[in-house]
């Protein structure tokens, strides 16, 4: 079978390694489909030492989707098609061994590139049910890349009443006004703290949502942005284990935060896929990418640089 193994910093090769065999109970799936999310991209692009290099086989892939090729559980069979989430995170290879548990019957006729997307749209679906209803509220999102569009059409879906969507990618902003933005700002060419004000009238959000992370400044921007006793929730990861936060602005606002990493599997995989399967939201602008899998260095690479006016790069086997 065909796998992916980020070898040193930016640099990714694709090997050829044995199929997995399967005791009762689990499944075998061959993919059709794995996607580079943008949690996978700092392992691509240098973020941590190089002695961490290289990292295993598959490492870091998690957005997948395939057909089960022979199975020893009742609940599948041969033939089925399937999202799976591997709970090793090594989704960049041909052929997995399966538990029934990381695994979502899918539609046998359906646009895979489209039902892919239901990994990502379940973990965001995870923290939106996380957060206070947005019905009638004020919503900021930080970040427009993926997670971030998801999180917008979502909040639109729900009844907020303003969606502010910043981002410092004009062509990323003109997708977040496509998936329901109210707003929309550049954080680098215009001011934040002020077009929200503007927006709410003088209150700030009631919700802020973090789709970005990695920055510890933007965290702090999202105290700023937040209304007295508001919510932050924080889906993007922080690279920094103790980033400098600015506490007592968090203290003195009373603000409340929750953070997530989802998604949970019985719950927000299938509500994601009725969301899909029902059109209630249109995932198809955020698929830009479609490359053979054997292509994955330059998926990589155009998902890092943001050529092309990417937003999801799709791997097909």
């Amino acid at each position: 079978m065909r796998a992916a193994r980020i070898v040193s910093p930016k640099k990714i090769e694709v090997f050829k390694e044995s199929i997995p065999g399967i005791n009762d109970g689990r499944v075998l799936v061959r993919l059709l489909r794995a996607v580079i999310c943008g949690s996978d991209l700092p392992y691509f692009s240098a973020s941590y030492a190089a002695s961490s290099y290289p990292f295993p086989f598959g490492y870091p892939g998690h957005e997948c989707l395939g057909v089960v090729e022979k199975s020893g559980s009742s609940g599948f069979n041969k033939g089925d098609m399937v999202m799976y989430y591997p709970p090793a995170l090594d989704g960049f290879k041909e052929y997995h061994a399966a538990g029934p548990d990381r695994l979502q019957k899918l539609p046998p006729d359906g646009d895979l590139n489209i039902l892919v997307m239901t990994q990502i749209l379940g973990a965001v679906s995870h923290c939106a049910f996380r957060i206070d209803r947005p019905y009638n509220k004020n919503v900021v999102i930080m970040g427009q890349g993926p997670v971030g569009l998801l999180f917008t059409a979502l909040m639109k879906n729900f009844g907020a009443r303003t969606i502010i969507a910043a981002d410092p990618l004009g062509y990323r902003l003109e997708k977040a006004r496509t998936m329901g933005a109210d707003v929309v700002v550049n954080p680098g060419e215009q001011d934040v703290e002020k077009i929200v004000a503007e927006a709410t009238d003088g209150v700030m959000a009631d919700i802020v949502i973090d789709a970005f992370g990695q920055d510890p400044r933007v965290i702090n921007r999202c105290f700023n942005l937040a209304r007295h006793n508001g919510q932050i929730a924080f889906f993007g990861i922080c690279l920094e284990e103790a980033p400098g936060l600015n506490f007592n602005t968090f203290f003195r606002k009373e603000l409340r935060m929750i953070a997530s990493v989802g998604p949970d599997l019985s719950i927000d995989y299938p509500f994601a896929l009725d969301m899909i399967l029902r059109g209630a939201i249109d995932i198809a602008p955020l698929i830009t990418h479609v490359i053979p899998f054997e292509r994955i260095q330059k998926g990589f690479e155009t998902a890092v640089s943001r050529e092309e006016n990417v937003i999801k790069v799709i791997l097909t086997f």
